[in-house]
């Protein structure tokens, strides 16, 4: 998630209301945990069939969503474990340094990460239903679909692993406060600070933005296309897919970096604290929520749990009937 600059009072200590979101905190642990762990049950289900299923294996609209669902499990098994210790002992626990960059890494670094990669996923998908014939090939299926994914996922971790954990400034951290404060020193930096914060939050938004639109419009031109309905009938799941998956992304996401480039280009700090704050929290949810979204679309998984659920229930009712009074 995007860190919140903190405020100061009049004798320069931390405001603490101005950096934790206004929502009290066993809400926030109980829709945390609620939704967690049936989010990591949905996507280790997700990806063992993604990775067993040779079909769904080879197919390149998949490559992305696991890459998607392997960075969304690591946040749902470290990250929000954290913030869950943090509300219920009031503090990070336990106290160190390293717990702090490893939070960092995954709070900022892979929710960015997550951003970025859905920023290609939007561009990658719109290309695969409107203009297809660039993967035909195996040359071209490497240039133009495994490369970039490489190449995104290796600028990820170097940046943040280098921003983060061997920074060009002294870190300081904040036990009291969530996410260790949530303001490695990093961020401060002329270059590494504003560098993140376009570059890998404000543009990434901007590119799923502009392919929704851009998707909307081509919609709206292939569906007057006499000639098209049996390829408009065949790419309308992923036209959904994408649709919902940007949605997803975007709600949250638009508004805070709005907030973010406001504050970039002048707005005083003081302004839409409370909103920024919120919509930082809602992040969560976009990790949260994804995999329940994925499981919609693939169809071959979503059968497999309705009939795993009628196997489960007509079992229950086998054993009821046969139980002795």
């Amino acid at each position: 998630m995007m860190p919140i600059n903190n405020s100061f009072d009049d004798d320069g200590k931390i405001i603490f209301q101005e950096s934790e979101v206004p929502i009290s905190r066993p809400i926030r642990f109980w829709l945390l945990l609620l939704l967690d762990i049936p989010s990591i049950i949905c996507s280790c289900f997700l990806l063992f069939h993604l990775f067993t299923n040779k079909t769904l294996r080879y197919q390149l609209k998949n490559h992305v969503i696991i890459v998607l669902l392997i960075i969304g499990l690591i946040i749902e098994l470290l990250d929000i474990p954290l913030h869950l210790s943090f509300l219920h002992l009031g503090n990070v626990h336990p106290s160190i340094p390293f717990i702090c960059l490893i939070w960092w890494f995954m709070d900022i670094g892979l929710y960015n990460g997550c951003t970025i990669i859905m920023a290609w996923c939007s561009v990658h998908l719109y290309l695969l239903v409107f203009h297809d014939g660039m993967f035909l090939n195996r040359n071209r299926r490497l240039f133009f679909h495994y490369l970039p994914i490489i190449m995104l996922l290796f600028y990820i971790l170097v940046f943040y692993i280098i921003a983060i954990i061997f920074p060009p400034c002294k870190n300081t951290y904040d036990y009291t406060l969530p996410v260790c404060n949530d303001f490695p020193c990093y961020l401060g930096d002329s270059y590494f600070g504003i560098w993140d914060s376009v570059v890998n939050s404000i543009l990434p938004t901007c590119v799923i933005s502009i392919s929704t639109i851009v998707l909307f419009i081509n919609i709206h031109y292939y569906k007057r296309r006499a000639h098209q309905p049996i390829r408009w009938r065949k790419q309308r799941k992923m036209i959904l897919q994408l649709l919902l998956l940007c949605t997803l992304y975007l709600l949250p996401n638009i508004p805070l970096n709005i907030l973010i480039f406001s504050h970039i280009c002048g707005l005083s700090e003081s302004i839409g604290v409370k909103a920024q704050l919120h919509f930082d929290f809602l992040c969560y949810f976009v990790i949260l929520l994804y995999p329940f979204l994925c499981l919609g679309f693939l169809s071959k998984i979503r059968k497999k749990v309705k009939w795993s659920g009628l196997l489960l229930l007509k079992q229950t009712r086998q054993i009821a009937s046969i139980r002795p009074q």
